[in-house]
């Protein structure tokens, strides 16, 4: 039976924001509760959480000192919440998070670009892997079918790079400045990491209100 409500969701987030990780997470695991019920279409939109983090990226030193007493212990009870594993110990350097954000602007289908991004925040997340690494990025975007033609643009021309800064400018008119935050039917703004009911009954609110 076809859902008889669609609620547009604006997934904002970084790659190298653990919350985000977890957020999406979250909201797929959301997406299949309301399955029948509650259509999401969900839209993912960039967020440079350290814009003056360097090309190459910096130590994971140099981040460690910033983390709040207790925001490890919360981090990893939300985490296991979600069956999510967070693998510090493999991640050497915090990256420059811009050129993965322009690979997902270069995938046309909402669907495939969440699973694009789900295999760059496992591979960052749980593998140490560098992503902000051309090659590697490549080897993603063809693990879900991104054609080569389009791979060899990303990789030697800025293609991508104009749609990505409108995204960022928008975000930042929006004045949106906690990630993940989700924005309901381009109206309704959550800010933050929320509870999944909290997320759930504010979809349905919205649905209700359609």
């Amino acid at each position: 039976m076809a859902s008889s409500k669609t609620i547009h969701i604006q997934f904002i987030s970084d790659f190298i924001c653990p919350w985000c990780y977890i957020g999406k997470i979250r909201l797929e695991r959301l997406k299949e509760k309301l399955i029948g019920e509650i259509n999401l279409d969900i839209e993912l939109v960039p967020f440079v959480l350290y814009p003056q983090i360097p090309s190459g990226g910096l130590p994971k030193s140099a981040f460690s000192k910033r983390t709040k007493p207790g925001m490890g212990k919360s981090l990893k009870q939300e985490a296991q919440k979600e069956g999510v594993e967070i693998n510090y110990k493999n991640i050497e350097r915090i990256p420059y998070s811009l050129e993965a954000h322009r690979l997902i602007q270069l995938v046309e289908d909402n669907a495939t670009k969440f699973e694009l991004a789900k295999q760059i925040f496992i591979s960052y997340f749980e593998k140490g892997q560098d992503i902000e690494d051309l090659d590697y990025l490549v080897s993603l975007g063809k693990s879900i079918g991104m054609s080569k033609s389009i791979l060899s643009e990303f990789l030697f021309t800025n293609l991508g790079e104009k749609e990505l800064n409108t995204a960022l400018k928008r975000v930042k008119e929006e004045f949106v400045t906690v990630v993940p935050s989700l924005k309901l039917d381009r109206k309704i703004i959550l800010p933050g990491l929320q509870p999944f009911d909290v997320w759930e009954n504010y979809i349905r609110r919205a649905a209700e209100i359609q």
